[in-house]
């Protein structure tokens, strides 16, 4: 028996994310996903068993890529950390260091909570659980910076975290709404500015 083409899984991989990105996981049919990856049906069910189990592989790999920016944004040493650069890092990352295109899909977690919260809870809950993992690492920088004091803050910093994942979560409907990336960067330097991690914070 013929064994099924090889394929690039990271590329196909890839190429689904996208796809699953700008549609949606509804939207999103199997004969379009199957072009866009380049692979034929029998080797969709062979790797990835069926479009809902690749919607979760997609879902994580997202999440982890996403978690890797907001690690790369954070300072290297606990010493200097500076909680304000690695959150305006991280959205400098995200919305001006980005393709107009993928601005405009927003962001395919805060999208899949929106779109599953009543259709597919479990996969809701999976993308709400890497957002998570985003807020965790911004709380993990915000202790760092009030521990060494270059930080002050009535807030604590679950709930800087809390505040800052608000306000990225926002963005990316905002960004889904094409509301210019310039008005989106004046929300997060006044947000950044409201909770006294502006760079002219006192």
């Amino acid at each position: 028996m013929a064994r099924p083409p090889a394929f690039d899984r990271e590329r196909a991989l890839n190429q689904a994310t996208k796809l699953f990105w700008a549609r949606g996981y509804h939207a999103t049919a199997l004969p379009d996903l199957l072009e866009t990856m380049g692979i034929a049906r029998s080797s969709f069910y062979a790797a990835f068993g069926d479009k809902r189990s690749l919607f979760a592989e997609c879902l994580r790999r997202f999440g982890r890529r996403t978690l890797e920016i907001t690690h790369a944004a954070q300072p290297r040493s606990t010493d200097t950390a500076d909680a304000g650069e690695m959150v305006r890092g991280f959205f400098a990352a995200t919305i001006l260091d980005v393709a107009p295109d993928r601005l405009r899909n927003g962001c395919l977690l805060v999208n899949s909570v929106l779109e599953l919260a009543d259709t597919d809870p479990e996969l809701s809950r999976l993308s709400a659980q890497h957002l998570g993992d985003i807020e965790d690492a911004f709380e993990q920088a915000f202790d760092a910076a009030l521990s060494n004091g270059t930080l002050r803050s009535l807030l604590s910093a679950r709930d800087l975290a809390r505040c800052v994942m608000t306000l990225n979560q926002g963005l990316r409907v905002q960004s889904r709404k094409r509301v210019p990336r310039e008005t989106l960067w004046s929300t997060v330097e006044n947000t950044l500015a409201l909770l006294g991690l502006s760079r002219h914070a006192a």
